[in-house]
């Protein structure tokens, strides 16, 4: 009891804790915390509007891509518009094809300007610019969400070799195909030799066969379908289906070229048309009849049927505008390329012996003799962003 109360005597004696320093020490605290705020504020605004900045760039930085791409697209759209056998000047004319008109330098679009793609407010729009003889400048001008706009510029010129889609091609309608076991369709390249030698691969194999009708396709197919092995040779399993040459524009391109010859209509002998050191252009008004031994070189075309019963060797095109008839008798080689225009008699019957072959080296040779004749393929020599 006396501890205790000794204890409690020096509690008495201890002196109060003063008022002010509980307060001093509370407004620290205070300064201490807004002075943290302070520092932290602007930091939190600095983070933040670098956020909304970096979400601006991002969204700018898509709609620039898209609108891109959207360019990019309005380029392959028209470079894959380009047919083999269209000119240079044909596009430049416009969607009229008439020179000398407002809508020159429009590029011409099979179905008319395109509309948004792939949706509002994307778009594109293409023009044509001369760069040269034998070039063209394609120039993609495309806009996009926001007011983002892109302008791609591509030049485009003509591959070195003439343009073939197959060793046989048809725009016909009919697909009632006759094959003799007897002859051969070759997409392989081959020599300009009779009988035709395949080369050791100076071009990449083609179809030995082709359409320019996607509902065809599957007909002609099984039209082939239990042809022996080795009777149809080349890419695609033999058969594919490709861009239209528009053949009847094409053979009016051929009776307005300078020095081509007409040739009889009635039934032929034995007969030179040509030759690979001299090519030919034959134009036969009519149909054409081979009852005897016909060989030749160039181009030639038969503006009706082609019957043969004799013996056709031929290096070069032929193009007919009829029904092509190869009796069983008959024995046809034809080493480059065979083409069948739309007419009012499409029959294709292959029969004899004797095979139609593709051959780069038949169709340089065409191509040297006569330039710009042959179609060409589109190739694209190189592109820039202006935009």
């Amino acid at each position: 009891h006396g501890g205790a109360a000794a204890l409690g005597s020096v509690r008495q004696c201890l002196p109060p804790q003063p008022m002010t320093a509980l307060h001093n020490q509370r407004g620290t605290a205070l300064v201490a915390a807004l002075s943290i705020s302070m520092i932290l504020l602007p930091l939190g605004a600095l983070v933040a509007l670098q956020c909304r900045t970096d979400l601006a760039i991002q969204y700018n930085l898509r709609n620039d891509v898209e609108t891109f791409y959207v360019a990019d697209a309005g380029l392959a759209h028209a470079v894959a518009e380009i047919g083999p056998g269209q000119s240079f000047a044909q596009l430049l004319a416009g969607p009229d094809h008439v020179k000398g008109t407002a809508d020159d330098g429009a590029f011409p679009f099979a179905e008319g300007a395109p509309s948004a793609f792939p949706y509002p407010p994307f778009r594109y729009d293409v023009q044509v610019v001369p760069s040269g003889s034998s070039m063209l400048r394609i120039v993609s001008h495309a806009t996009g969400a926001h007011g983002s706009t892109k302008v791609l510029d591509t030049l485009v010129t003509r591959a070195p070799l003439p343009f073939a889609p197959s060793a046989l091609y048809t725009e016909t309608t009919n697909t009632n195909l006759v094959l003799a076991d007897g002859f051969r369709l070759s997409g392989i390249d081959h020599q300009v030799l009779f009988p035709p030698v395949p080369e050791t691969a100076l071009a990449t194999p083609l179809p030995a066969l082709s359409t320019s009708r996607a509902d065809a396709e599957p007909t002609l197919r099984e039209a082939i379908s239990g042809a022996p092995a080795g009777q149809i040779s080349g890419a695609a399993a033999g058969v594919a289906t490709v861009t239209p040459l528009d053949l009847g524009t094409y053979a009016n391109s051929i009776i307005n070229t300078p020095g081509a010859i007409t040739c009889s209509a009635a039934p032929v002998g034995d007969a030179q048309w040509g030759t690979p050191q001299a090519p030919q252009l034959s134009i036969v008004a009519g149909d054409l009849d081979v009852r005897g031994r016909l060989a030749g070189s160039g181009v030639l075309l038969v503006r009706g049927a082609l019957h043969v019963a004799g013996i056709v060797e031929f290096s070069g095109v032929i193009l007919v505008q009829g029904a092509i008839l190869f009796e069983p008798s008959s024995t046809t080689t034809v080493v480059g390329t065979l083409w069948q225009a739309p007419s009012q008699d499409e029959r294709l019957e292959l029969r004899g012996s004797g095979i139609v072959a593709y051959s780069s080296n038949a169709l340089s040779t065409i191509d040297h003799a006569f330039p710009a004749l042959l179609p060409h393929a589109v190739v694209v020599a190189g592109w820039q962003e202006e935009l």
